[in-house]
């Protein structure tokens, strides 16, 4: 059985995590397979947004398969290579992603929320970076965290290994939205999805890039940056003026 259910619906595609009877632990096929499909979803042109999220209600993901890695501690440092490439592929899709965390987002399920572009949890979720606890390093956590919450409360979640639930994630803007449940978790990830794809797919595109390659980049060296395709010799560009005064809604190409 897959690890992954993937799908696309329209302009929308899903990647769910589907190893419930380890509450969605990555092991090295999941991984395998994540990596193929967020290719997939590159690739595809009329593919939009990806929404991320988990089979069932406990866990969105539970971290790495620590069962695994104790029966082949020789493998650990291909597997963590290939769990690592996970979270620079979500981002270098260039293509916004949703993560829909419906249960616990612990250690790697943590951090592949953090690779995604906007993150809303049912309320009943746990998440954090655990790893202090198991003797692991949280690279990808521990670099990208400080950039998102203040560099105190990153500190203090990454050396205590403490999970919090959705509210205090909310409250520190870890997550950006809490829902009340499964039903208008998922519904909540659709309407946002929507709304992206509204835009033009290369603007959007452009945005992506712009944001994460001056992440951490001095203000005025950031702003003479060129950052991904050039939109302003766009067709789309001269589409979404004529639609704006004929008061329509565009007709995108992507190019």
């Amino acid at each position: 059985m897959s690890s992954l259910i993937y799908r696309k619906e329209g302009n929308v595609s899903y990647i769910f995590l589907n190893r419930q009877e380890r509450r969605n632990a990555i092991n090295i096929q999941l991984a395998k397979e994540f990596l193929e499909y967020l290719d997939i979803f590159k690739k595809d042109q009329d593919a939009r947004v990806l929404i991320l999220s988990g089979e069932g209600e406990k866990a969105f993901c539970s971290g790495i398969d620590l069962k695994e890695s104790i029966e082949d501690n020789a493998g650990i440092k291909r597997r963590a290579s290939t769990r690592g490439k996970i979270f620079e592929a979500i981002i270098e899709t260039w293509k916004p992603v949703v993560c829909a965390i419906n249960g616990d987002a612990v250690g790697a399920g943590c951090e592949i929320a953090l690779a995604s572009d906007y993150r809303i949890a049912v309320k009943e979720s746990k998440i954090g970076l655990p790893e202090s606890r198991r003797g692991m390093g949280a690279s990808f956590g521990a670099t990208l965290l400080p950039k998102i919450v203040s560099p105190g409360v990153a500190s203090y979640l990454l050396f205590t290994g403490k999970l919090i639930d959705a509210d205090e994630a909310f409250k520190i803007r870890l997550i950006d939205e809490v829902l009340p449940n499964q039903t208008a978790l998922q519904e909540r990830a659709n309407e946002i999805a929507k709304e992206i794809c509204y835009g033009a797919p290369l603007s959007v595109k452009r945005m992506k890039e712009t944001i994460w390659k001056t992440m951490g980049t001095p203000l005025f060296q950031a702003l003479r940056m060129d950052i991904g395709p050039n939109v302003y010799e766009s067709e789309d560009r001269i589409e979404g003026a004529r639609a704006f005064i004929e008061k329509r809604l565009p007709i995108w190409k992507g190019y």
